[in-house]
């Protein structure tokens, strides 16, 4: 795959996929505060360590995303773009899907007792879960970015996943697999906190994927010429990654306990600027 190669054309079944989401779902959004059922789950999935809930629920926000896909700005820009393109959809609807439901939180309703709560807790604005809504518009952005174009001679059913040292082929299969797993694994971590209602996770992952697919046909509309090494487009998308640092870096995001991960991904994409920085640099014949 090119650096800069045009993510897979969307088709109108892409589309439909976020109402499938919503169909399949609506037994537990129709239970939009069933107290029984968000106990039953939350303590269910407390058996795991209370760390990797915390951590799924840092991959649910862009600054964490940024950091872990920031080796494309210069192996495959596109990569990184395209899900660019979809977290200001993810803002926009999360933020107006907040202000129609109006929903309180678990916790406003049932009070702390009897709810295993990890981080600092939340007692507004439920529907619809906005790190589910960034995690599923995340996934699907980078599976299109990734998926090579079927008009490819080469490995139709294959990938070229970008990282630091190069490309790592994979079936498209499995890309969709751990991409998928990673973001419900972000949307039960909100459940498993105490911050969400179940149905807010469903809710959060129909609109997700709807703004993912978004992103992506918003990223097919951008030139190549934008999408250059030297390009002002690119280094504009490098200047926010320094943004995302200093989050990364300085906000614990209502998880004291993510301090160690932040730092790590902190590190990840500080190592990652420079290298850009040093391509950027370089002269043009060493790149």
């Amino acid at each position: 795959m090119s650096a800069n190669a045009v993510p897979s054309r969307l088709r109108p079944v892409h589309w439909a996929v976020p109402a499938v989401v919503l169909l399949l779902t609506a037994p537990v959004w129709l239970r939009a505060q069933d107290a029984d059922f968000f106990y039953a789950v939350n303590r269910h999935l407390a058996v795991v360590p209370d760390a990797v809930w915390a951590f799924l629920s840092l991959l649910g926000t862009g600054w964490a995303v940024y950091a872990l896909t920031a080796t494309s700005l210069w192996l495959a820009p596109r990569v990184l773009v395209s899900w660019l393109c979809a977290a200001p959809v993810a803002g926009v609807v999360t933020r107006i899907g907040k202000m129609l439901a109006d929903n309180p939180r678990p916790l406003e309703v049932l009070g702390t007792e009897g709810v295993n709560l990890i981080g600092e807790p939340l007692f507004i604005a439920a529907m619809p879960s906005g790190h589910t809504i960034t995690g599923f518009a995340a996934a699907t952005a980078l599976y299109f970015a990734l998926t090579r174009a079927s008009t490819h001679a080469q490995g139709a059913q294959s990938v070229h996943v970008p990282l630091p040292w190069g490309t790592w082929r994979m079936p498209k299969a499995l890309l969709a697999t751990l991409l998928i797993g990673v973001a419900a694994g972000v949307g039960l971590s909100r459940v498993a906190v105490g911050a969400h209602w179940p149905a807010d996770v469903c809710v959060g992952a129909a609109l997700g994927i709807l703004s993912g697919l978004t992103g992506v046909a918003l990223c097919q509309r951008i030139a190549d010429r934008y999408l250059t090494l030297h390009s002002w487009v690119l280094r504009g998308v490098a200047l926010f990654g320094v943004y995302c640092l200093y989050v990364l870096a300085t906000d614990p995001m209502g998880f004291d306990i993510n301090h160690s991960a932040q730092m790590v991904l902190s590190g990840i994409l500080t190592l990652s600027l420079l290298r850009f920085l040093w391509k950027t640099c370089a002269p043009t014949h060493n790149i």
